[in-house]
């Protein structure tokens, strides 16, 4: 993403990817491509084909780190066009269900555009998803489990021994919509030619590209049988964003997306002549390292640092307009998209600001697009995962033909956001936010097998700092009014689990995108009252220590899809007191170890914008 940034560094001698070149004859059927590196070189002489092409391609390994159903996966290598329209190769990756498609039609195919991977060989997409090191692959999981294939680019620059023209709009959005095509030309993939439905989806970086290829589709590819557009975190104003993550969390989006930029625009980014030594000190890391990295090591940088003069990107601008017309350039909501759109933001975005989006929303929406757009109550971090069922739903209805919904017109132009709205950049630590995740779940003693619902209405909040790996969480949850059968007879238990404080733990997130925290929380149980019918017995009981609650998850991102996260603990209930002769009673059918915890927690619905 990014730009905003005194074009801080140079690109170190990198070759811009898909030069013109000079035609040498059609190009030969596909075959299977060289074993190794050599795969990612196109031919020499390079082939004269058209767009979306299939130079070659051989089998892939997926490993998403979960269990998938049965699928054939390639690797392959095609044509595309780069910013300018001149041919250039991109590689990436076709996942097929073995199975046989059951619904009506054609397989449908879902053509994701992955989130920011970072700008080394090694975070390629391709790469990343035969090493199981992808994080963001919720999607490509879920589409495969609904039987649709999936299509994934690389982009442009990644595995050929250049550098990613990161942000660079049109070429992104190109390449997306070019791997569609070269999948139906390969042998036994079984991607119809010509009916297959495709929804174009894609988050973060994902976002504009999938935006862009909405953007390009009739123009570009109408034989695409585009058929509706999921864009979450959309990076559609790189002016605004740069702005807003410069000296932030969210600083290392912003060099990433000059570097590309400059890759992708060489004459009008001399950033040779801007940078300074730390600058291209800082290039020379970027261009080797994969985000969550780059991320931790570029937080809070101001990208005047490494700028001849340490002049600030606004001075640099106006000293050099062809900067502002590249920035310019990568402007989603000029044009129209002609499908349905499923369009969401996470609330507390501290990488994408939620208010440039809102102005895609709204400039589509004078365009004449049917866009139905979601504020998530989250960060840019979670909001993509724990969004993907919500996708999936949309992405079902628009297969089978329903109306789509839209939002447009619900909120003039203008309109106050929401209070959990981030509107000004997060510095210092990186904090993920859960805003009063919903608990639901039940609570099984060990001696009588009788479980406890937990009443509704109970949350969870809490913040994990990612960068010093602290975590600070609080329950919240109404007293309990359950009636339960013991044996044949109703008997209605009122009383309450009070928290005694907030819950301290460690939260962690690795390059490869496992995601893990570990806390101990603890509860005083009271249990009130016991009846039958009207029959109510005041008791008061109350543990005579507080119940010892461990909460710990440790899994890939990707296992997140299911909207949320899940939990099973056991814990020892301590002996009851304060309630005279009911306190050995209770004890007696009720304390001990053993006792199992059972536990969801799902985000809040998402608000309707």
């Amino acid at each position: 993403m990014v730009r905003g940034f005194a074009m801080a560094f140079v690109l170190l001698a990198v070759s811009v990817v898909g030069g013109v070149v000079a035609p040498v004859g059609a190009l030969a059927a596909p075959a299977e491509g060289p074993a190794g590196s050599a795969f990612y070189t196109p031919p020499t002489p390079t082939p004269a084909g058209s767009a979306g092409e299939l130079v070659w391609y051989r089998p892939a390994t997926v490993n998403l780190n979960v269990t998938l159903p049965a699928t054939k996966a390639w690797t392959v290598l095609y044509q595309s066009t780069d910013q300018h329209g001149h041919p250039d190769w991109v590689t990436g990756t076709v996942i097929v269900p073995t199975a046989a498609w059951k619904g009506s039609g054609s397989r449908p195919v879902v053509t994701y555009a992955e989130g920011t991977q970072g700008l080394g060989h090694e975070c390629a997409p391709s790469l990343q998803i035969a090493a199981g090191t992808e994080y963001d692959g919720g999607a490509i999981i879920e589409s495969l489990k609904k039987g649709y294939a999936v299509t994934v680019t690389d982009y442009q620059g990644y595995t050929n021994g250049a550098t990613p023209t990161y942000a660079a709009g049109r070429a992104e959005g190109q390449a997306v919509l070019d791997i569609v095509r070269a999948s139906r030309q390969l042998p036994g993939g079984g991607i119809s030619s010509s009916s297959a439905p495709v929804i174009v989806w894609g988050y973060s970086q994902g976002g504009q590209a999938a935006g862009w290829a909405a953007e390009l589709q009739s123009s570009y590819a109408p034989e695409v049988k585009m058929v509706g557009l999921a864009a979450g975190g959309v990076p559609a104003n790189l002016q605004a964003i740069g702005e807003f993550d410069n000296a932030s969390v969210g600083t290392a989006f912003g060099l990433d997306g000059l570097i590309g930029l400059s890759t992708a625009y060489p004459e009008e980014f001399d950033l040779a002549a801007l940078s300074n030594v730390a600058g291209l000190e800082a290039a020379n890391k970027l261009v080797s390292e994969c985000a969550i990295q780059s991320l931790r090591e570029f937080r809070d940088v101001n990208s005047a640092e490494y700028t001849t003069g340490h002049k600030s990107f606004t001075e640099l601008e106006a000293e050099h307009p062809s900067i502002q017309k590249v920035i310019n350039e990568q402007q989603l909501g000029t044009k129209t998209v002609p499908v349905p759109v499923y369009h969401y933001h996470g609330l507390e975005d501290e990488f994408v600001p939620v208010a440039q989006d809102v102005a895609l929303h709204n400039a589509w929406c004078s365009l004449g697009v049917s866009d139905d757009f979601q504020l998530y109550p989250g960060d840019h971090l979670l909001t993509d995962p724990t969004a993907i069922g919500n996708v999936m739903k949309w992405i079902e209805e628009r297969l089978a033909g329903k109306k789509a919904p839209s939002t447009c017109g619900q909120h003039a132009a203008g309109a106050t956001l929401p209070s959990r709205a981030r509107l000004t950049p997060e510095t210092g630590d990186l904090i993920v936010p859960l805003p009063a995740w919903e608990l639901s779940g039940k609570v099984t003693e060990a001696k009588s097998g009788i479980s406890v619902e937990v009443p509704k209405g109970s949350t969870l909040s809490a913040e994990g700092d990612v960068t010093t790996g602290q975590l600070t969480a609080n329950l919240s949850i109404p007293p309990i009014d359950q009636t339960l059968l013991i044996g044949l007879i109703p008997v209605t238990v009122r009383g309450a689990l009070t928290p005694t404080g907030t819950i301290h733990g460690t939260v962690g997130l690795t390059d490869s995108g496992v995601f893990s925290e570990s806390a101990s929380g603890s509860a005083n149980e009271l249990v009130g009252s016991v009846g039958v019918g009207l029959l109510i017995v005041p008791i008061g009981c109350t543990t005579v220590e507080p119940i010892q609650l461990p909460l710990s998850i440790s899994e890939p991102v990707n296992a997140l899809v299911v909207g949320g996260f899940s939990f099973t603990t056991k814990v020892t209930v301590p002996e009851f007191g304060g309630c005279g002769l009911f306190g050995p009673v209770l004890s007696a059918t009720m304390s001990g170890p053993g006792n199992t915890i059972e536990m969801t927690a799902k985000p809040p619905a998402p608000v309707n914008w």
